[in-house]
């Protein structure tokens, strides 16, 4: 599928503006609006991001930096979403994985970070890989 996302520095640059579409081949339409800021009192970056799919969180996620990548698991309706962002020469790319909250009756042991809130929630797979250039 084709995606759109620009990214603009705003205030200042203390802030960058997200902005995300895509439509999939039945036609049904995703559109996500974020804004990553700097934690002025931890070495970490916020995410407020509001999206189709749920409504606006009343606190930002927090992003961590590890190994040149940006780091966050969003929390949502349907379960959590995993996000890597880095740089690769000039290319952004960004790694989107998914975890249910329903059990996964294929999943055998695994660990902690794989588990859901109640121990039985699927493991993350991957979703989509985005490789996005200047236009």
């Amino acid at each position: 599928m084709e995606a759109e996302v620009t990214y603009r520095r705003v205030a200042s640059g203390f802030g960058v503006v997200q902005t995300y579409s895509h439509r999939e081949p039945d036609g049904t339409h995703f559109e996500g609006h974020g804004m990553f800021t700097v934690d002025p009192d931890h070495p970490d970056v916020l995410w407020y991001h509001a999206d189709t799919t749920d409504p606006v969180p009343g606190v930002p996620d927090r992003c961590t930096w590890r190994g040149g990548v940006l780091r966050v698991e969003r929390h949502g309706s349907a379960g959590w979403t995993r996000h890597s962002v880095r740089l690769d020469g000039d290319v952004l790319i960004h790694v989107t994985e998914l975890r249910s909250r329903a059990p996964s009756r294929t999943q055998s042991g695994g660990s902690a970070e794989n588990a859901g809130a109640d121990g039985t929630g699927s493991a993350y797979t991957s979703f989509m890989t985005s490789a996005f250039t200047r236009a």
